[in-house]
């Protein structure tokens, strides 16, 4: 099992001091089966090197499997950041980063709309723990991902600015007696097939629950998404994803919600 971003990226061939990735397209394929395209800009070599090197340090004391999905995906994510860089044009620098210039950060509960809250206002989560009532097991698809957007409607997709993209990996549950067991993700308006969360009987051996999605969830500069889970059981459930939000460096500066 590859563990180490910074390997998987020497294998793609894109872990160089020097050089240029020159401007390309990457297609993703919607869940009616239609392609859209992504220009993905030029950038150095050694912004992708920094990329690597920083997300291995963030890693190292994760979860083996944790890691596997990121080393996994790294091309992907490169992709996901030379998408935003079309726009930030000023390469991606990480922690040394500022302005304009790209770093990205792993997803913490902060950066989400807390979706029992209404109308939204909005008010951000300050915990991944989530009390499951009578009501939300019984109900249908319950909302875990929205917008963070001021009075919309509850349910509506979180929209991407110019200069910033989401991948989103997988989801762990820590919980002592997890509630969820199904997922379905909503991009650009349209809702892919549902995907089971059965934790239980995820990574038994290592007592840690995570699952992988099937296909990863990126979401582009100006685009939308939406997660729905099913709760089957009341409890106090700790769902979270796996994943990064690349972001200009100006607006990670916020401790509370960047």
């Amino acid at each position: 099992m590859q563990t180490s971003v910074v390997e998987a990226l020497k294998a793609a061939g894109f872990y160089k001091e020097k050089g240029r990735i020159e401007e390309q397209m990457a297609v993703t394929i919607t869940a009616s089966g239609e392609e859209k395209e992504h220009k993905l800009a030029e950038i150095d070599y050694f912004d992708i090197k920094t990329f690597g090197d920083e997300l291995d340090i963030a890693l190292k004391l994760q979860n083996e499997y944790v890691q596997s999905l990121y080393a996994k995906n790294a091309t992907k994510l490169v992709d996901l950041i030379r998408a935003v860089n079309v726009e930030s044009a000023s390469g991606f620098k990480g922690a040394v980063g500022s302005g304009r210039q790209l770093d990205a950060i792993m997803l913490r509960a902060e950066q989400f709309q807390n979706p029992d809250i209404f109308p939204i206002v909005p008010t951000y989560r300050t915990s991944w723990i989530r009390n499951i009532t009578v009501a939300m097991a019984a109900a249908g698809p319950t909302v875990f991902i929205e917008s963070d957007a001021a009075g919309v409607a509850a349910g509506t997709e979180l929209v991407m600015a110019d200069e910033e993209g989401l991948a989103i990996l997988g989801f762990a549950n820590p919980a002592a007696q997890l509630c969820v067991d199904a997922i379905q993700l909503t991009y650009i308006a349209q809702a892919y097939n549902i995907q089971n969360l059965d934790f239980e009987m995820a990574n038994p051996f290592v007592g840690d629950a995570i699952v992988e999605l099937k296909q990863p969830l990126l979401v582009f500069p100006k685009e939308t998404a939406l997660v729905r889970v099913k709760y089957y059981r009341v409890g106090s459930d700790e769902l979270r994803p796996i994943g990064l939000w690349v972001k200009m460096s100006s607006n990670l500066r916020n401790l509370l919600l960047s």
